[in-house]
């Protein structure tokens, strides 16, 4: 069945993520301090739902030939994007049972990649259902497959144990403070494959060659219309984690690498916005404009906890 409008998509996306979390918090072994963090579920079946991620690749880009692909890819999206709820809704589970102390799983890169994969789905899928007219998940697909692939490696090289939490992050903002920032995330990657589209779409029709992407307004509007749902989430994100460093390290603002590019990445969408409101830039303008930001906000995301250190090196990898 097709979605049907953003109330459509989340409902099923949260059917299918309590349901899969229920699932398999009774599948999972007898569970206790005693068992070895490595033994949880959800860490096994990452890689089953960045398969179908994956998978829904070259289907949704079938889907502008054949309509039976094209809703393959959807559900295929649909199932992994309600999947990863699941494991980022048992995910808390499995900590309260293995750990001294649990915490909401938030907390290093392969927990917030589990939860990439579910809010950037639910995302495309809603932007997708609305304002993409259907034809937007090809563009996004790319950058799901690719998240979802981050995911498995992280499983693969043993990222995905569970960890207790250094005492920075032992803060009741923590879960609100990353959730908003994975929202603006989710966005922005949406926001990004329609400015990608734009730039394929005008190299088309420079060449007067027939496309099956949305015109090149459309694919404006919808990276519009991500970020101006995109952009407030971040910037609440941004307020919550200065109040998060007060409480943390004693200072609302410390240049730290992250703090830095988070503000780099704000700075992008703000004047993308005012300028986008004020000038009507062209679109390729625009494109270019969102597809910079987004790789801005992958340094701020990945770049800065892979690659340098400071405040938030708990973020790092580290296996």
């Amino acid at each position: 069945m097709r979605l049907r409008g953003w109330w459509g998509v989340l409902l099923q996306v949260l059917l299918l993520g309590v349901c899969g979390a229920v699932l398999a918090a009774l599948a999972q072994p007898d569970l206790s301090a005693a068992s070895d963090p490595s033994s949880v579920l959800s860490s096994r079946l990452v890689p089953w739902v960045a398969g179908m991620l994956m998978l829904a690749l070259p289907l949704a880009w079938l889907g502008y030939r054949w309509a039976w692909a094209s809703a393959a890819a959807e559900m295929l999206v649909l199932l992994g994007s309600g999947s990863a709820a699941a494991l980022a809704l048992v995910i808390p589970w499995e900590m309260s049972q293995v750990l001294a102390s649990g915490h909401w799983g938030m907390s290093n890169l392969y927990e917030v990649s589990v939860l990439t994969l579910a809010l950037t789905g639910t995302l495309a899928l809603g932007f997708d259902a609305t304002v993409g007219q259907r034809r937007l998940l090809p563009l996004v697909s790319p950058i799901l497959a690719a998240a979802a692939g981050f995911s498995w490696w992280l499983v693969h090289i043993g990222a995905a144990t569970p960890q207790e939490l250094v005492p920075a992050l032992q803060n009741s903002i923590l879960p609100l403070h990353v959730l908003a920032n994975f929202i603006g995330y989710g966005c922005f990657a949406v926001g990004a494959a329609a400015g990608a589209g734009v730039l394929v779409r005008a190299r088309a029709d420079a060449k007067g060659v027939p496309s099956r992407l949305p015109t090149q307004a459309q694919l404006a509007q919808v990276g519009y219309q991500s970020i101006v749902v995109g952009f407030p989430m971040f910037s609440l994100a941004v307020l919550l984690g200065c109040v998060w460093a007060y409480q943390a390290w004693g200072g609302y603002w410390s240049w730290d690498p992250k703090e830095t590019w988070a503000l780099i990445v704000w700075l992008v969408y703000a004047a993308y916005l005012h300028v986008r409101l004020t000038k009507r830039p062209r679109f390729v303008v625009q494109a270019w404009w969102l597809l910079i930001g987004f790789m801005a906000t992958l340094m701020c995301y990945i770049g800065v906890n892979m690659f340098l250190s400071g405040l938030h090196s708990y973020g790092s990898l580290a296996v």
